[in-house]
């Protein structure tokens, strides 16, 4: 079986310069769908961990736009026998070890749902170091991306109920652009905050020393709806112990082997396509 992760990328205007002339930063002369579908349809080869990887794309689906594939690897060096000609001498061999990932750059989805492989590296410092190389070689202005975990966001309630009455810490980190959906009030007041200060995130604490903190209520369950969907993170403690982290709490895929692409294979890219996203995107 092979298991995907989905990832959300939240795309906002990059923090940069200081506070006088954050206050009339522009967007960046293209859109942020139009950045990521230019950023994952070329390949891109970048340095990870001190390896060099690449990302090569493979297919987009003809029918809607908003659907991308690629693979993304590294090469591995491994000491291998040669031939009987050669009495099986020791040789080293290149190739590679690759992780398939499929994207939905639509506006309203931008998410990644990428391969994980022990043997390939963490998708999200993965993805990072690709989308800080995409930066650098642009040499344009571009957007700044965060990149989080879709969690399920069942495993915080349970959290929540298995801690009750010793919870000491309720922490909640936001990604613009988007904000808090409903809560007016709180939205304009964290757009405010992120656009006065030069910020890419906000956080907000909730602490109780003698662990009778309640998470609940109509702001909580918001919080933990859209942080659930990639735009942020979540964190529970009780005492100094953090019983919940919404970045280990992954929302995850199984891939029968034998559905999976391993190279251009359009039938199965499109299979995988439905099973990761459940269709089109538009």
């Amino acid at each position: 079986m092979a298991t995907f992760e989905y990832l959300r990328l939240s795309l906002s205007i990059p923090a940069i310069g200081d506070l006088v002339s954050a206050l009339d930063r522009k967007e960046p002369d293209i859109s942020r769908q139009d950045y990521l579908k230019e950023a994952f349809s070329k390949r891109q080869d970048f340095f990870h961990m001190g390896t060099k990887y690449s990302y090569v794309p493979i297919y987009k689906d003809p029918e809607d736009s908003n659907l991308l594939s690629g693979l993304v690897g590294k090469p591995v060096v491994e000491t291998v026998n040669a031939g009987p000609e050669s009495q099986f001498a020791l040789t080293k061999s290149e190739h590679y070890k690759a992780s398939f990932l499929c994207i939905d750059t639509a506006s309203d989805k931008q998410i990644v749902a990428f391969e994980k492989r022990s043997d390939v590296g963490s998708p999200k410092s993965i993805l990072s170091s690709m989308l800080e190389h995409v930066v650098r070689d642009r040499k344009k202005t571009s957007w700044h991306t965060d990149i989080a975990f879709i969690s399920d966001r069942n495993d915080f309630w349970a959290a929540v109920q298995e801690y009750k009455g010793q919870i000491t810490e309720l922490k909640f980190e936001f990604y613009p652009p988007n904000g808090l959906r409903g809560m007016d009030t709180l939205r304009e007041l964290n757009k405010e905050i992120v656009k006065e200060t030069n910020g890419q995130s906000t956080e907000y604490t909730v602490k109780n020393k003698d662990g009778a903190l309640i998470p609940e209520g109509d702001f909580v369950e918001e919080a933990i709806d859209y942080i659930a969907e990639g735009p942020g993170s979540a964190s529970l403690k009780a005492g100094r112990k953090k019983v919940y982290n919404s970045s280990d709490s992954k929302k995850s895929k199984q891939v029968p082997e034998s559905l999976m692409p391993r190279q251009c294979e359009t039938t199965k890219i499109l299979g995988l396509f439905l099973l990761l996203f459940g269709g089109r995107s538009d």
